[in-house]
């Protein structure tokens, strides 16, 4: 029971850096009830199958139902708001994806997923914001004028949940896949790409208070990592004859 709890809780702290950061965009963006819709309907595709009664309502009627004010009354903004619902629902589906992963691949691409989402719609959504426009038609502006994404910048304190989260994957897929990565992978492959995750996200935390340390940073991530290989490697009797 106990080791249980521990694994939720470092699966909570995994998810907490992208939940917060979809929180906060929400926060930034009007949710007309087009927006709601479209988020929900997507994902509703992961209910279980003895809910697919409701699941193909909710993708189907949104649709056709800002198709048809389209076509009859020419008004694009139901659609356009069903589209900005689509989008704040990634950064969601993938971290459903990180809690239903069954394997450390899977796990480590739904969190790069929903990192590299968040971030994405976030820099629209405050895009939205400052220009006073739609969450989709802000994402077309910002793909025509390039300069759009470095007017916004997430604040600081992200890249420290950041590095959290990153340590408490690295832990969490130890407890979980620990065995299995070691019997697949090898030690050698294991014991250095941990090393190297865990340091790289200690020097983004150090880094947050010490603006100076990133050369410092770097030469402890190799150290870790070259002495991980060797450790390794001991283990696995390189050298011997």
């Amino acid at each position: 029971m106990g080791s249980r709890l521990v694994d939720r809780v470092l699966l909570a702290a995994v998810l907490l850096t992208p939940l917060l950061m979809s929180i906060d965009y929400l926060a930034k963006i009007m949710l007309t009830p087009f927006v709601i819709l479209g988020c929900i309907s997507l994902l509703s595709t992961y209910l279980p199958a003895r809910y697919q009664n409701i699941v193909i309502p909710l993708i189907y009627l949104p649709a056709i139902t800002s198709l048809v004010i389209l076509v009859l009354e020419r008004r694009p903004y139901f659609l356009i708001d069903l589209a900005g619902g689509y989008l704040i629902s990634i950064p969601f589906i993938a971290m459903i994806g990180i809690v239903k992963s069954t394997s450390p691949r899977a796990s480590v691409l739904s969190y790069v997923t929903s990192l590299t989402s968040t971030y994405f719609i976030w820099a629209v959504a405050a895009q939205a914001r400052g220009e006073g426009s739609h969450l989709f038609l802000a994402l077309v502006n910002m793909f025509v004028d390039r300069q759009a994404w470095e007017r916004v910048q997430p604040p600081q304190y992200f890249a420290a949940l950041a590095a959290l989260s990153s340590i408490a994957l690295v832990i969490y897929s130890w407890r979980v896949y620990g065995s299995t990565l070691v019997r697949e992978q090898g030690e050698v492959f294991i014991y250095s790409a941990t090393a190297a995750s865990l340091a790289v996200a200690l020097t983004v935390l150090y880094s947050l208070v010490f603006t100076d340390s990133v050369a410092l940073g770097l030469i402890v991530a190799a150290t870790l990592t070259i002495a991980a290989t060797l450790r390794a490697g001991v283990k696995r009797g390189w050298g011997r004859a």
